[in-house]
């Protein structure tokens, strides 16, 4: 709960929401499960386009041990299967020494905004301190007690400040699966509005979502108003286009791409998506 004084945006908000959830595991488990949830993260990043981030080993710090909850025995067990499953990913990392929780140490994702400030977003930590703690036991396979490890894990940390992150990152670019307006369809002239809605419904019916531009404006003023709100795609109609079942279509930022039916410009489309969301 921030102090009025210290709100900034959505980067420090009044109070935050975080996506944070734990996973008990054997110890013997605590690698794999660590690597499983490096890759969340990553493909959160991959998905949200996040390029420019750094892996920080968070460890404690050896010159203030009052600080950390626990022995010195868990702590090593710890910190080894974090620099070994980031070792293993081949992530790029730097290592902070005093910048592990007081109940263990942590994977930090470093993500650089527009202005090139470092933001922590997403977070992984090994704690063999809080089971102890609560006398968390589970049954083995050898019919006896034993204690679990606990793994924090945030792959967007705090969701206002990723958000106020993302906004930044993308300057309005989203990536097309999050673009609030996909596709921007232009016809030519009052003539093929009626053409137009019959594409915009095709298109809402596979999931793309988008507007006609319909006001009373040439063509180059509405190509480049959609250029300027960014909107991934703009979908010429006219006498040929309507003639031929087809559209010519630009992207934001590239050009014209040619002309495609219904059916091609929602592969195409389809295609974009799947490889940005593919693991």
């Amino acid at each position: 709960y921030e102090q009025s004084g210290e709100l900034h945006g959505l980067t420090r908000v009044r109070g935050f929401t975080q996506d944070d959830a734990h996973i008990f595991c054997r110890p013997d488990q605590v690698k794999e499960e660590f690597i499983k949830v490096i890759d969340l993260v990553l493909y959160v990043f991959k998905a949200l386009g996040f390029e420019d981030y750094t892996a920080q080993i968070s460890l404690r710090d050896p010159e203030n041990p009052t600080k950390y909850i626990g022995g010195d025995e868990n702590w090593d067990k710890a910190e080894a299967a974090i620099i070994e499953a980031a070792a293993e990913k081949g992530l790029d990392t730097v290592t902070e020494l005093g910048e592990a929780a007081f109940y263990g140490p942590k994977l930090d994702f470093m993500v650089k905004d527009a202005l090139g400030r470092k933001w922590q977003l997403g977070t992984i930590q090994v704690d063999y301190n809080l089971p102890e703690r609560f006398e968390l036991e589970y049954i083995g396979s050898d019919n006896q007690k034993h204690r679990p490890v606990m793994i924090h894990r945030a792959p967007f940390g705090s969701l206002e400040r990723f958000v106020a992150v993302l906004i930044e990152h993308c300057a309005g670019n989203f990536p097309l699966w999050l673009s609030p307006e996909q596709i921007n369809i232009l016809p030519i002239s009052e003539k093929y509005v009626g053409y137009a809605e019959e594409i915009k419904a095709i298109l809402e019916d596979a999931g793309i979502s988008g507007s006609i531009d319909n006001r009373d404006e040439k063509i180059g003023r509405k190509i480049r108003d959609s250029e300027v709100k960014k909107v991934p795609f703009m979908l010429i109609v006219g006498e040929k286009e309507q003639e031929d079942r087809k559209l010519s279509v630009r992207k934001h930022g590239e050009g014209d791409l040619g002309n495609f039916s219904a059916e091609e410009f929602i592969n195409y489309f389809q295609g974009i998506i799947s490889a940005s969301l593919s693991k």
